[in-house]
């Protein structure tokens, strides 16, 4: 009878919601992979041949960290990959192409 009364007491007691960390959303490899060719590919390869300075756009902070730290690890072998700077846009249509910093 007492451990009746136990689990009785112990199911009517207020449990206290548990503050769980929002999980941060999985990146798609295979988006990511894409728009990364797609973007920082040609941006790379005018900065080589032309040695102007471009942006590339992108959706999110995120991917613009993950953006950076590959430009990173790219200029150790090509120097001219640190005329390409990444920046967060707002806008859908927006920076489909990397513009020349001189223009806006």
């Amino acid at each position: 009878m007492k451990n009746g009364w136990v689990s009785f007491m112990q199911a009517a007691r207020p449990h206290r919601a548990r503050h769980r960390p929002t999980p941060i959303p999985a990146i798609d490899p295979v988006a990511l992979t894409m728009l990364a060719v797609n973007r920082l590919g040609p941006a790379t390869l005018r900065t080589a041949t032309s040695g102007k300075a471009l942006t590339v756009a992108v959706p999110d902070a995120r991917t613009a960290d993950i953006f950076r730290a590959a430009l990173d690890e790219m200029q150790k072998t090509r120097l001219t990959d640190r005329l390409v700077a990444v920046v967060v846009t707002e806008e859908p249509g927006q920076g489909k192409r990397g513009t020349n910093v001189g223009k806006a």
